[in-house]
């Protein structure tokens, strides 16, 4: 009797550890939707960047496209 109370017990609480974990997951590994939109937008800027032939004017439009994003990731906070 002892023995079959232990194994409910033990089997309830390995129940609930692995919901709670299964719980936290999805949760976790969804990331951010803001910071994933500036992200998402800047790799667009970057790619109308790299159609620029001049070097130093790419440059530039690429570093413009960083500081965007920065100052969007920021907003998000």
């Amino acid at each position: 009797m002892k023995r079959i109370r232990m194994v409910l017990r033990l089997s309830l609480m390995l129940l609930v550890c692995l919901g709670a974990a299964s719980a936290v997951s999805p949760a976790s590994g969804g990331g951010n939707r803001c910071t994933d939109h500036c992200a998402d937008v800047y790799k667009v800027k970057k790619d109308v960047c790299k159609l620029i032939p001049f070097k130093n004017e790419r440059k530039i439009c690429e570093r413009r496209a960083k500081e965007a994003k920065n100052d969007c990731k920021h907003r998000c906070r």
